[in-house]
């Protein structure tokens, strides 16, 4: 259902705050009477207010309508605010506007039970398609308890990532590069694998006009070996390595640096991905970025764990000196993007679309 013009202020509040209240959902809510809006609020960062409870505070709603992109909550074991339904049936509001029912077990048609049984007029499905599609994060991992996944890369147009041995390591332009850091500000995580960390070194933080943003995404490290330098601009509080086969004295130094180990079962074909993914599920990481090389993302795709592409296309052509961003030998079967989205970012071209391995 297209969104109505009270339900677009919500949704608009709520994009304005997406990825910074994890694991709780971004959500917008606005109080209206007599046609016109009364407050706007948001979802606070985790542990803050909920953004019918923001928009509620210090107005009279007495008999007026409020339009909000997600269910109410209502009480649940580990709830650290104030229910928003039984704010809103305190406040005296006599109709809710929902777009969309949470997911979340807890929650689920309960918050818009109780306040029908309150004699709340409540209407559903105003903006849904709009909602879902900005809380497609949320809503697979309150599905399946699992990240939500974008695979994000940047490549030649003759499908190459990058070309060492001729010099080319850097493909895309500081345009490009500015937008792909937009979404590292928002997204839970960043995973890659170790040989992009022996590559380049990356420091893999959020940056936004070249400074570092408040909120900054775990850093995952795959690292099966223990291959990675104690010493890499990657290591340090805020970073996850994932490793298996590696030795307690390298183990030792990574932990000395303050990032945190994380061990998983040896397996021939490497580290468990789906296992990795449960467990960071399991620390509440709602949506990750792999930008891994060739290896790390022929993984994710063969194991149907990518549920967004963000390709980046630089107009290059990088031949045989060139990587190939699909490794020789066995990979995933054909298939094609889903709602492909298409941003200029002169002289690149940014990719986007859904692979279709989860769906809401």
């Amino acid at each position: 259902m297209q969104a109505s013009t009270f339900m677009q202020v919500a949704i608009d509040a709520a994009r304005a705050v997406r990825g910074r209240t994890s694991p709780n959902p971004w959500v917008g809510a606005v109080v209206v009477r007599d046609g016109k809006v009364v407050s706007i609020g948001a979802t606070a960062p985790y542990g803050g207010p909920h953004a019918e409870a923001a928009a509620l505070a210090g107005v009279d709603a007495r008999g007026a309508t409020l339009y909000t992109t997600l269910e109410p909550c209502m009480p649940f074991e580990g709830k650290r605010t104030r229910p928003c339904a039984e704010a809103i049936i305190e406040a005296g509001v006599s109709r809710v506007v929902i777009s969309l029912s949470d997911p979340h077990a807890p929650v689920r048609g309960q918050g818009a039970a109780f306040l029908r049984a309150q004699g709340v007029q409540v209407d559903l499905g105003d903006g849904s398609e709009a909602v879902t599609e900005l809380l497609r994060p949320y809503l697979k991992f309150r599905q399946t308890g699992l990240p939500y996944v974008i695979a994000k890369f940047a490549m030649s147009l003759d499908g190459k990532v990058g070309a060492p041995s001729a010099g080319i390591t850097w493909l895309t332009s500081e345009v490009a590069v500015a937008r792909a850091h937009q979404d590292r500000a928002w997204v839970d995580a960043i995973l890659v694998g170790s040989g992009t960390v022996l590559a380049d070194d990356p420091a893999l933080t959020a940056r936004e006009a070249g400074s570092p943003v408040a909120r900054q995404p775990l850093r995952v490290v795959l690292d099966g070996r223990g291959r990675t330098d104690p010493a890499a601009r990657v290591l340090g509080p805020g970073a996850l390595v994932v490793t298996s086969k590696s030795s307690p004295q390298w183990r030792r130094a990574v932990a000395a640096t303050g990032a945190e180990l994380l061990e998983l079962d040896y397996r021939e074909a490497g580290i468990d991905l789906r296992e990795l993914l449960r467990a960071l599920g399991q620390r509440d990481i709602v949506s990750l970025i792999a930008e891994g090389g060739p290896s790390v993302l022929a993984s994710l795709f063969d194991g149907g764990h990518v549920d967004e592409v963000h390709a980046y296309v630089a107009p290059l052509i990088l031949g045989q000196s060139g990587i190939p961003l699909v490794p020789s030998g066995p990979g995933p079967a054909p298939f094609a993007l889903r709602e492909v989205a298409i941003e200029p970012l002169p002289p690149d071209v940014l990719i986007r679309g859904y692979t279709g391995d989860w769906s809401p």
